[in-house]
């Protein structure tokens, strides 16, 4: 079968859909390579603004589809073509654009919270990433239940518990990492409770020695939470990394004291699997898909609750035992999930469609 992936989100610097595209498809040529994969991209590092976005799902992408003689198309993430080329799998991470519309730009709010809800309702088979997912889009948009499979991500190899001082030590240097800090990894905005987070932090700055550090690259409304900092004076206490490569997640995770995750909806959320199997406790909101993520391998808190995050917050950095206990429970949870196993499942859905 010649398989054709949208592969534009991994142009550039990835996040989340970049990297599960790039990670399925590692993944799909290690356990079918008896297939052809064929990499569809606009090949340029270019912001992707509202038209440019339209432009390459509904036109490019089909044309250069058809021109290569694909079997079937799957795109990993945004908006399914309205002209399909050949049949289509759509993997639809969240629909935080209908959940969360005022975390958006104006001018992005018609693409993310009427049309690409809308096209999903295109494809001939529907990839959720979880079964918070899954049920969103049979209740918010009426797609049949039958249409959609659940595939959970995977947590690559990679990520493990870094012990190499060296290694350690450059990625400390690298991003002026404290001796001791809270880590949380993710796209800054609103969505992602990060406000929550400095409010947790600000009640027990005083009594700890542990630093803050927000690594991410911003997103969308960000001013605010610079602002909350400022207000309360913590300019000195919370660090900013802006963006982390690939390559050095891995140590900056193994460093950190305690990985925390205060979001108010995730599709799946990769972050949290990724610290666990770096050994690091984690701290999460129990919001949305988080806790088929996380399991009983964290502290779960409910979302928009300073008190209970830095409650619990407390409880982790005050008790060894804890930490010790919740970091071999989260290297179990973490070893769950593989991208082998989800690049299998995935195929088992092509099958379907072309057997």
């Amino acid at each position: 079968m010649r398989i054709a992936l949208d592969t534009q989100s991994t142009v550039g610097r990835k996040t989340g859909i970049g990297i599960y595209t790039a990670r399925l498809l590692d993944a799909l040529r290690r356990v079918g390579p008896e297939h052809e994969y064929r990499e569809i991209a606009w090949g340029r590092d270019v912001p992707m603004r509202l038209d440019r976005r339209l432009r390459w799902q509904q036109w490019e992408l089909p044309r250069r589809v058809r021109a290569a003689g694909a079997d079937l198309l799957h795109v990993p993430g945004f908006d399914a073509p309205r002209r399909k080329p050949c049949p289509l799998v759509l993997t639809v991470h969240d629909l935080i654009g209908m959940l969360f519309p005022q975390n958006l730009p104006p001018v992005s709010r018609f693409y993310w919270s009427r049309w690409l809800p809308w096209s999903i309702r295109w494809a001939d088979r529907v990839i959720a990433d979880s079964q918070h997912t899954r049920r969103d889009i049979i209740r918010l948009l009426g797609v049949p239940a039958e249409r959609i499979v659940v595939i959970p991500l995977g947590v690559d190899a990679a990520f493990h518990n870094v012990t190499d001082a060296e290694a350690l030590a450059v990625v400390r240097g690298r991003y002026e990492l404290p001796a001791a800090f809270i880590l949380y990894v993710g796209t800054l905005e609103p969505r992602k409770g990060l406000d929550t987070l400095v409010d947790a932090y600000a009640a027990l700055a005083d009594a700890l020695p542990h630093d803050l550090v927000i690594a991410g690259k911003r997103g969308w409304y960000t001013e605010a939470l610079f602002a909350q900092v400022r207000r309360l004076g913590l300019e000195r206490r919370v660090r900013f990394t802006d963006y982390v490569a690939d390559a050095d997640l891995p140590a900056l995770y193994s460093l950190a004291d305690v990985f925390t995750f205060p979001s108010r909806y995730e599709g799946f959320g990769l972050p949290p699997l990724e610290a666990m199997a770096c050994g690091t406790p984690v701290v999460s909101s129990n919001a949305a898909s988080l806790p088929e993520a996380v399991g009983d391998a964290g502290l779960l808190v409910p979302p928009d609750d300073p008190v209970a995050l830095a409650a619990a917050l407390r409880r982790v950095l005050g008790d060894a035992g804890l930490r010790a206990r919740l970091s071999a429970a989260g290297l179990t949870q973490a070893q769950r999930f593989t991208w082998e196993e989800t690049a299998r499942k995935t195929l088992a859905v092509y099958r379907e469609l072309r057997p």
